[in-house]
């Protein structure tokens, strides 16, 4: 058997996001009314109550919000066979408050602190679904 993390399932909501995700561009929702980016996608704008919203490419630039390593607890088989993993916030460098959640791949606890600058990559989870997660910046050039 196989394991991988669990596989997304678009909404009508997210499926330009999951687009975009699978063709290696992060699409995030914007209203353009009030020019407010938000994520996750809804029906209505969280500042402005528009029903105008689009996608569109952010840069995939951030910084770490917070981090945590999580020792036990996990549901998801996946999950329990990595343990401990490394999970936490990102904050999008495109507007305060731009949130998504990730795992910190090639990152050990000891890498991470607050404010960190991270940039997107997409991972391959399983053939055909790709996922958004985010790589400290200096452990990308450390790679290299």
């Amino acid at each position: 058997m196989i394991l991988h993390p669990p596989l997304p399932v678009a909404d009508d909501l997210s499926q330009a996001f999951w687009e975009g995700v699978n063709e290696r561009r992060l699409l995030v929702q914007r209203c353009a009314a009030c020019r407010r980016f938000q994520f996750p996608p809804d029906a209505s704008c969280a500042s402005c109550s528009s029903t105008e919203l689009s996608f569109e490419e952010v840069s995939g630039r951030g910084a770490v919000f917070s981090f945590t390593e999580t020792v036990s607890g996990a549901r998801h088989p996946y999950f329990q066979s990595i343990s401990p993993y490394l999970v936490g916030l990102v904050q999008l460098e495109e507007q305060e408050g731009l949130i998504f959640a990730s795992n910190f791949p090639g990152s050990e606890y000891a890498d991470l602190e607050i404010g960190a600058p991270v940039d997107v990559e997409f991972q391959e989870i399983a053939e055909g679904a790709v996922i958004p997660q985010f790589r400290l910046r200096t452990v990308r050039l450390a790679e290299r």
